[in-house]
Parts: C-alpha cells; sequence; structure tokens
C-alpha cells in the first residue's frame, strides 16, 4: 500500500455497510432493513460508504487491476480508442490537463458483444480472459449498484418509482491509471486528480494495492480511504442528489499519490439513459415547509455541457448555478 503523510488529514473512516448476500431475490428482511438504514444514514452523513460486497472475489480483482488493466494501457493500440465526444465526461478516452491521469470508458460492460469491440481494438489477436473477466465484473457490479438504488429509493419511500428509475439507467466502467512522477510532483503537489463531484447516480470505486483516493467530509476534513479486500467504495453523484431535493449530498473527492508509484482503479457507474435524460425532483420530495424544491428540472446532458465548460468551470457549485431554484440563467433550460 502506498505511503501517504498528510497533517490535515484524519483518521476518519467512512461507514462500513455489509452487503454480502443481499443480492438475491428474496433476502433476509431484517438484514435488508439494517442495511438500507445505515446506507441512508452513510450517504446523509458523508454521501458515500464502504461496502463490503463478496460477489468479487480477490483473485478477480487482482486479475483485473494487478494484469489486465496495466496491460491494458501499455498496449501501443490504446490511442485508437481516443474518439473526442460531444458529450463531456463521455468517449472513451479521458485526460485531465496538467496532471497524470487517464482513463477508458467502457460504455454498456454488461454486453459480452461490447466488451468483444473493445478489446479487439486493443488485443488485434483478440484476449478472451480480459472479456470474461471484465464481464464477470460488470455483472456483480450490476447487482451491486442496483442493489443500492433499491435501498435508496426504499428509505425515501418511493418504491413505488423503482421499476420506472432502474430503466431509466445505462451504465459504465471506467479503468484508469494515475501515475505522480518527477515532473508531476514539482507542479502539482500530490495532487494527481483535482477535488470533484461525480455528475452522475452512483460511482463505485476499486482501488488496487496503493490508496491514493480521498474523500471529503460535510465540514471540510478528508478521509484517506485504503484499498480493502472484499470491500468498495460508494460515492454519491450530484444525478441523485438533485433527484433526492438535496436529501443525500454528493462529497466532493480527489486523489493523492506519493513517489513513483503508479496506481490503477475501476469505477462502475450509474447515468441517466439519453433517452430519459431529465432529472426531475420526485413530488413527494418537495413540500413547502420542511422541504423547498431546491433543483429545477433539467436534462442530465445538457447540464455535463455546462459543467464542463469554460463557465461552468467558474462556479464552486456548478449544479446550483445551473438549476438551483435561487439561480437564474441556465436553471429554467431543459
Amino acid at each position: 500500500m502506498g505511503s501517504f503523510a498528510c497533517g490535515s488529514c484524519t483518521k476518519l473512516e467512512l461507514p462500513r455497510v455489509e452487503l454480502s448476500g443481499l443480492g438475491s431475490a428474496q433476502p433476509d428482511e431484517k438484514t435488508w432493513t439494517l442495511a438500507r438504514v445505515k446506507v441512508a444514514w452513510a450517504l446523509e452523513n458523508y454521501g458515500g460508504f464502504e461496502a463490503v460486497y463478496d460477489g468479487i472475489g480477490a483473485h478477480l480483482r487482482d486479475e483485473l487491476l494487478g494484469r489486465v488493466v496495466p496491460e491494458f494501457f501499455a498496449r501501443p493500440e490504446l490511442r485508437k480508442l481516443l474518439n473526442p465526444s460531444k458529450i463531456p465526461y463521455h468517449g472513451y478516452f479521458l485526460e485531465k490537463e496538467g496532471f497524470p491521469f487517464s482513463s477508458i470508458q467502457l460504455e454498456d460492460p454488461n454486453s459480452l458483444t461490447a466488451i468483444q469491440d473493445y478489446a479487439n481494438i486493443i488485443w488485434p489477436e483478440g484476449n478472451s480472459f480480459f472479456c470474461n473477466a471484465a464481464l464477470e465484473y460488470a455483472v456483480h457490479m450490476e447487482e451491486l449498484i442496483q442493489m443500492i438504488h433499491k435501498m435508496i429509493l426504499e428509505s425515501l419511500g418511493l418504491k413505488d418509482h423503482h421499476d420506472s428509475h432502474m430503466k431509466s439507467l445505462k451504465y459504465s466502467m471506467r479503468l484508469s491509471k494515475y501515475n505522480d512522477g518527477l515532473i508531476f510532483s514539482t507542479q502539482k503537489g500530490d495532487v494527481v486528480l483535482p477535488a470533484h463531484k461525480d455528475p452522475n447516480f452512483i460511482s463505485i470505486i476499486s482501488q488496487h494495492k496503493f490508496d491514493g483516493l480521498e474523500v471529503e467530509t460535510f465540514d471540510g476534513r478528508w478521509i484517506r480511504v485504503e484499498p480493502k479486500p472484499g470491500a468498495f467504495i460508494v460515492l454519491l453523484g450530484e444525478a441523485f442528489m438533485a433527484w433526492s431535493n438535496g436529501r443525500f449530498q454528493a462529497p466532493k473527492h480527489h486523489v493523492k499519490m506519493e513517489g513513483l508509484e503508479t496506481r490503477y482503479s475501476m469505477v462502475y457507474s450509474t447515468f441517466p439513459s439519453q433517452l430519459d435524460s431529465v432529472i426531475e425532483v420526485p413530488k413527494k420530495l418537495a413540500d413547502k415547509l420542511e422541504h423547498p424544491l431546491l433543483f429545477r428540472p433539467f436534462d442530465f446532458y445538457e447540464y455535463l455541457k455546462f459543467r464542463f465548460s469554460d463557465e461552468g468551470e467558474k462556479h464552486e457549485d456548478a449544479l446550483k448555478a445551473y438549476c438551483g431554484v435561487e439561480s437564474s440563467g441556465q436553471s429554467d433550460r431543459i
């Protein structure tokens, strides 16, 4: 595990929630309810939590993050995936200017055909191991992330929204590489990915060997998240924050590293589908007294264009600037 010393960091930890065995069609009701309460509390107070989930074994994670993903980034064919997307935060290949970070987005990761299409570009000779391992990982991640979505809706008293909400989701798996290096240690300190909130619904992050992820608490402290066997980091995104009318908050997080270590991670995420892309607070979650409306309806993909524009980058809270009830201008556009 990578070492790190920071006087401003604390020994705080994200809440830990046991979710193993709850993906069955009929999970134990008492165990499910207890886990759901813990998930809701964690999202209200931290915007995320550490999920313990045994659906994916250590061997599969080690093979993917210790062998396949490093080989993926080392292949000369990687740049063939470069396809600038009209939608920010999308497209195969992403980099952050001025930071030693790059990532590959695999859309529709639960489709073997889609994964094979990516693999055939990177490995013209084929790579069945990558395809099978990536698909197995994605299938289990889909189970886990759907479980969390369901718990969130139940905790908000919106079980009747479950079917329509789940049908509106699309899935993504992002493979990322971080490498500090001497050139960056003098220019950017040890920050290899700057502080940000994810714009999506939910992100499930898997680190490998080296830590680096830090999550900011709502009172401004930073939690250093260490990789742990059988554990995944779950972070709420802005889409769910807006949809829940601020009941749950999306936390800021960044990646810090030291020395010349190369760090790899995998992030499995949910987004609104482009056919059902308007985010609107359910009527049950807004009232004039206790829970006034915080966000106007907005098109998620139009918001992405604003957030990653020069104008959007000027705002500390781009979501509030774009569709917050008290804001003006952008907020009326869907």
